[in-house]
């Protein structure tokens, strides 16, 4: 837990949009949480340097679609998608998600 509270005081700290996440911890053998946010072009870069800086480099295990309008950080046990909010509206996670328990 003390992990996923260093991802969330990083995103609010940059002021990312619609801040959720989802507890999968007893829902999937892959992952505990889904954390989503939505940014804006400039933010996106910043969230992927600023959550370098926060976890340890081992606990980051890759980085998917940097600098584009989807981003995935994988961390293990917490996966983290930022999105531009077109791509967050289009590809609907969020509703997609509504039987899983929301924490945030």
């Amino acid at each position: 837990m003390e992990k996923l509270n260093k991802v969330i005081q990083v995103l609010e700290d940059l002021k990312v949009r619609d801040l959720a996440v989802y507890d999968f911890e007893n829902a999937s053998p892959f992952y505990n949480y889904f954390v989503i946010c939505t940014t804006n072009e400039r933010q996106g870069g910043a969230v992927v340097s600023h959550l370098k800086k926060a976890l340890e480099d081992k606990e980051i295990r890759n980085v998917e679609g940097r600098n584009a309008s989807w981003t995935l950080v994988d961390a293990h046990e917490i996966i983290i998608h930022i999105f531009r909010e077109e791509d967050r509206k289009y590809y609907g996670f969020d509703q997609r998600l509504m039987g899983i328990k929301r924490i945030k």
